[in-house]
């Protein structure tokens, strides 16, 4: 995260083993990033994410990801989801780095879609 006008990322624990595949993957616009313990936090331009990894199991992670979405218009709306998903495999593997980069581009395309679709409806 070296481009002007970015802070850069916080980095600790095992959240840290993803901060490079988010930076480039999922979030290559993120103006914040952290990665401690096991907590990420995640802000972009149109949302911020906080994504907690747990471990139900000895060999499952569960990423609990709550997330804050703003139309950014005026008097845009700001909409808030949460979400868990089990990834059979430990916190800072592979597999659970590309579960995460796969739920954020999945739930900000999602976001994305469904503005356009209101604004096609609003038009309409």
């Amino acid at each position: 995260m070296s481009a002007a006008g970015r802070r850069p990322a916080v980095v600790s624990g095992s959240a840290i083993r993803h901060a490079n595949r988010l930076c480039e993957e999922a979030v290559p616009d993120a103006s914040r990033m952290s990665c401690v313990g096991e907590t990420i936090r995640i802000e972009v331009p149109e949302a911020e994410f906080l994504i907690r990894l747990a471990r139900p199991t000895a060999a499952t992670t569960r990423l609990r990801i709550q997330a804050v979405f703003r139309e950014n218009r005026p008097a845009g709306g700001t909409w808030w989801s949460s979400w868990e998903v089990d990834v059979g495999a430990l916190p800072g593997s592979a597999e659970v780095g590309r579960a995460l980069v796969a739920e954020l581009t999945h739930s900000r395309a999602s976001f994305t879609a469904a503005l356009a679709d209101a604004r096609w409806t609003e038009a309409a």
